[in-house]
C-alpha cells in the first residue's frame, strides 16, 4: 500500500478529483488545515514567540511520583 498527501490548489480540482478516486475504490481521508489565513499564521507565530510563564508548573517528576501508586498484585 501507498499513502500520499495531495495539496489541492481549489475547491473546483477537489470536486472533479473526489469522485475519481470513489469510482478507483481508493480509500482517502480530508484533512483541512487548522490555520487557514496569513493573519491566523501571523498571530500563532506571535504567540509561539511570547511563550508562557512554565514556573507555576512545578517538578513534573516530583508529580510523578507522588500521584502514581502501583495497583496491589491481584492473583486469581
Amino acid at each position: 500500500m501507498t499513502k500520499l498527501v495531495l495539496e489541492i490548489p481549489s475547491k473546483k480540482t477537489l470536486e472533479v478529483l473526489l469522485p475519481l478516486l470513489k469510482h478507483l475504490k481508493i480509500r482517502f481521508t480530508q484533512v483541512d488545515p487548522l490555520i487557514k489565513t496569513d493573519e491566523e499564521i501571523k498571530e500563532a507565530l506571535n504567540i509561539i514567540q511570547k511563550g508562557c510563564d512554565m514556573s507555576n508548573f512545578g517538578d513534573a517528576l516530583e508529580y510523578q511520583i507522588e500521584t502514581r501508586q502501583e495497583r496491589p498484585l491481584v492473583l486469581f
